[in-house]
């Protein structure tokens, strides 16, 4: 959430997407929605509704918000024209509020029903085991159509990048557009990388973080290459271990788990871009739909795969969210090879400073028999049972976390 805060402040300040004046039936292919004109109180009741959706199915195709409409004596007052309205004019007119229903999947409401559907299958035990066997071969069958997909990706891309770049009265200044988009996401993750997360690792876990970086330069440097936090892993684990003495037990355990859910330079990157896309196309943002957008982009980052470039698949559910056409990923995948990189590393960065920060705090939790200290670090010991298990039993009970 801090890596969204921090790109959400950086493209919100900078406003790269006003660079430039762009036609937006151009860019989405047809006439513009009408505008939704909502206060911060509705939005934020909105995005509470919008986590239990009534109907599940119609959830995947359809989500309902509150706008106002402005009425003056029985003529109700076009949108368009409402919203050129300064507060004081506006506040002339009845204020009536509406229920509007528009395309576009309801994400949140999705994302909950499936953590919930989660910890539920987890908690049954074995009862849950053939629906969880089920979603791991979805999951599994759905990557494979993904990377299929991704793996021709670029015939299409190809064209529809071509069809923009026919369609700019002045290419130049594109280019200098998407150089201010990338220099807002890089600028974000420097922060993030440079100054709050070996922040974190001083106050936190009392490292000195020059040295820590240096102790995990050979996992940065893989990806960097690689552009995949998974491909990244055991190198991670053993660069935690060996070079930065963090102890195993917590490093196989945070690194795994980080590898999955804790993409704070994927987070970053999707809160950017939807943002810097909605002033590409001329929508301007509210404080909800930017709150809708932290969130969803905090959420949706969790579930990215450790792959390179799966930001722009759960990207696309940031910009359903907020109201944009899917395809308008096109306006940053000509850099995106570039910016994968670069969050991918502080990715694994992220992930190797939370396993410091876990390893001090459980440092005085954790039994010392299980592990030999060596000059690098720790060691993990094959565990002999002991003879009297009343014995061992009192032994470990006083070393559980």
């Amino acid at each position: 959430m801090i890596a969204v805060v921090i790109g959400i402040v950086l493209v919100v300040t900078v406003k790269p997407g006003k660079w430039m004046d762009t036609n937006i039936e151009d860019l989405v292919g047809g006439a513009k929605s009408a505008p939704c004109i909502s206060n911060a109180i509705d939005t934020i009741f909105d995005l509470v509704k919008g986590l239990f959706p009534e109907n599940l199915i119609e959830a995947t195709f359809r989500s309902e918000k509150v706008c106002m409409k402005f009425i003056n004596g029985s003529e109700p007052i076009d949108s368009d024209v409402a919203l050129k309205m300064s507060p004081e004019q506006r506040s002339q007119y009845q204020e009536i509020p509406e229920v509007v229903r528009s395309d576009g999947m309801n994400i949140l409401g999705l994302v909950m029903f499936s953590v919930s559907l989660g910890i539920v299958i987890a908690r049954i035990g074995d009862e849950g085991a053939p629906l969880k066997a089920f979603f791991k071969s979805l999951e599994a069958v759905s990557m494979r159509l993904i990377s299929l997909v991704i793996w021709f990706s670029p015939v299409g891309i190809t064209f529809l990048i071509a069809a923009q770049i026919v369609g700019m009265k002045d290419p130049g200044k594109e280019l200098q557009r998407l150089m201010g988009y990338m220099v807002c996401v890089l600028a974000g993750l420097s922060i993030h990388g440079l100054i709050v997360l070996p922040t974190l690792m001083i106050i936190l876990a009392r490292r000195n973080p020059v040295k820590y970086v240096y102790g995990m330069a050979q996992a940065l440097l893989t990806a960097l290459a690689t552009s995949s936090s998974s491909a990244t892993l055991p190198l991670s684990i053993k660069c935690v271990e060996e070079n930065n003495g963090v102890d195993p037990r917590v490093a196989r355990f945070v690194l795994p788990l980080g590898a999955t859910i804790n993409m704070d330079g994927t987070a970053l990157y999707e809160a950017v871009a939807a943002i810097y896309i909605s002033q590409c196309v001329g929508q301007d943002l509210s404080i909800g739909n930017i709150i809708l957008v932290s969130l969803t982009a905090t959420l949706a980052s969790i579930g990215a795969a450790g792959i390179p470039q799966a930001g722009i698949v759960t990207m696309i559910m940031v910009l359903i969210a907020i109201g944009l056409p899917s395809n308008l990923f096109i306006l940053i995948f000509p850099v995106d090879f570039f910016l994968d990189r670069i969050r991918t590393t502080v990715n694994v960065y992220g992930d190797s400073i939370g396993a410091a920060v876990v390893g001090k705090m459980c440092e005085r939790y954790l039994p010392r028999d299980t592990v030999e200290a060596t000059e690098s670090g720790y060691r993990m010991l094959t565990q002999t049972a002991s003879p009297d298990p009343s014995k061992r039993h009192n032994h470990y009970e006083n070393h559980q976390l």
